[in-house]
């Protein structure tokens, strides 16, 4: 999950969770206190202690193949030399007990989204 860079350089990511696992933390009519006070909060404090500066962010829901709604926390970054480790946002969020659903994709060159965190089991 390092990003290497030579020269400045921007990156796209989307930081992911079910959100019935996102209800699980604070019920579902406090989602808003969860998302805006701790889940977005540690991970834009992990990035900027990182050294990435966040440009962009949105914030999607989308339903996945399983009919589950996931929200999709969605960034923008400008990352400069040498470059950051995602694995920065797992560590915050774990710190904090915020990582049960976590998944972390980034978007590639030519073929939109693909996961980098959790690490898939298979090949």
């Amino acid at each position: 999950m390092k990003i290497d860079c030579g020269h400045a350089r921007k990156v796209e990511i989307a930081v992911e969770f079910p959100i019935s696992i996102l209800c699980k933390y604070n019920g579902p009519d406090n989602l808003d206190v969860t998302l805006d006070d701790n889940i977005t909060y540690l991970i834009n404090e992990a990035l900027r202690k990182a050294g990435a500066y966040v440009k962009n962010k949105a914030m999607k829901t989308y339903y996945s193949a399983e009919n589950e709604e996931i929200l999709s926390y969605q960034l923008t970054l400008i990352v400069q030399p040498p470059g950051v480790n995602l694995h920065c946002i797992v560590d915050d969020l774990t710190q904090e007990n915020f990582h049960q659903g976590l998944c972390i994709k980034m978007q590639s060159q030519h073929h939109g989204f693909r996961m980098v965190y959790p690490q898939s089991a298979v090949g």
